[in-house]
């Protein structure tokens, strides 16, 4: 075997990097399901008897005073005043990663549009307070919750921006989405026992935004998108070529190793076969030059 040489590795390039495109169907077929069910829990909780039961039997007094400081603290991750800011720290870290105002765009439109829903959901519905036992159409503006709605929309959208337009792991991207579940389950679990939102609005609330954010996500990730930060990746290895040797002599043909008196392959009489392929190397001499051929392994 010949030993191949490696060419000196290149310096390394730089190019932009493209995102993925995903059809925009499955977002919006979740999004229309999520509107229709919306719609009919909506009509459910004001009509149907099981549904008024619920809020009933979960809106009672939990006796958590002594824990009245920790819950009302804990339920503000649902306000804008706690959860926009952290937004806005991820969407300007990955709009000046990738120099691009897209990520900034996505998430003013966004919350925009879920604070728009949820007003005309709240105006319309006209709930009242659990405190003061008040159904729909009452001059209320309970249903749905606008602190779920805002925790499912924004905290769902810093873990899209940084799953869609970061590199983590899959361990990572797990790690965020228990998270953005586990403040779903907080905040549901403080309004509903510092008796601040029926039961039904905040599964109102998860509604709409999750709506919101199955349309923004999906319409994020159907654009195709172009990143203007130059990133360094490295280039291939080229093999060199296979150097020549002169001290590799080629096969000899059988014509070159029969008499010149014989037929080709044909044994002279009075030898046996191994004493003529010997005398015929003698006679033709050293094997030809065969420094300009290339061999592969």
């Amino acid at each position: 075997m010949l030993e191949t040489t490696r060419a000196t590795t290149p310096p390394r390039h730089r190019r932009r990097r493209r995102s993925h495109t995903r059809p925009l169907r499955g977002a919006l077929t979740l999004a229309a399901v999520l509107a229709a069910i919306f719609v009919a829990y909506t009509w459910l909780v004001i009509h149907w008897g099981p549904f008024i039961h619920l809020d009933d039997l979960l809106n009672r007094n939990y006796h958590v005073k002594n824990l009245f400081f920790i819950l009302g603290r804990l339920d503000r991750i649902g306000q804008r005043a706690v959860c926009l800011p952290i937004l806005a720290v991820v969407v300007a870290v990955t709009a000046w990663r990738h120099r691009s105002w897209r990520p900034a765009l996505l998430a003013a439109i966004a919350v925009f549009s879920v604070n728009l829903l949820v007003l005309i959901a709240k105006l319309a519905m006209s709930r009242g307070h659990p405190i003061s036992g008040r159904g729909f159409f009452t001059w209320g503006d309970m249903y749905p919750s606008g602190h779920t709605a805002n925790t499912i929309v924004v905290y769902g959208l810093c873990f899209h921006l940084i799953s869609h337009y970061g590199q983590v792991s899959a361990r990572t991207k797990r790690i965020l989405l228990g998270v953005v579940c586990a403040l779903c389950v907080v905040m549901t679990t403080t309004s509903l026992t510092l008796q601040w939102h029926w039961f039904s609005d905040l599964v109102g609330g998860f509604l709409v935004g999750g709506t919101v954010l199955a349309l923004t996500v999906g319409i994020d990730a159907a654009l195709p998108f172009r990143s203007h930060r130059l990133v360094v990746l490295p280039v291939s290895e080229p093999v060199a070529e296979p150097a020549a040797s002169p001290a590799s002599p080629r096969p000899l043909e059988p014509a070159e190793l029969a008499p010149a008196d014989s037929p080709v392959g044909a044994p002279a009489a009075g030898r046996s076969q191994p004493e003529q392929l010997s005398l015929r190397r003698t006679s033709l001499g050293s094997p030809p030059d065969v420094a300009g051929r290339r061999f592969r392994h």
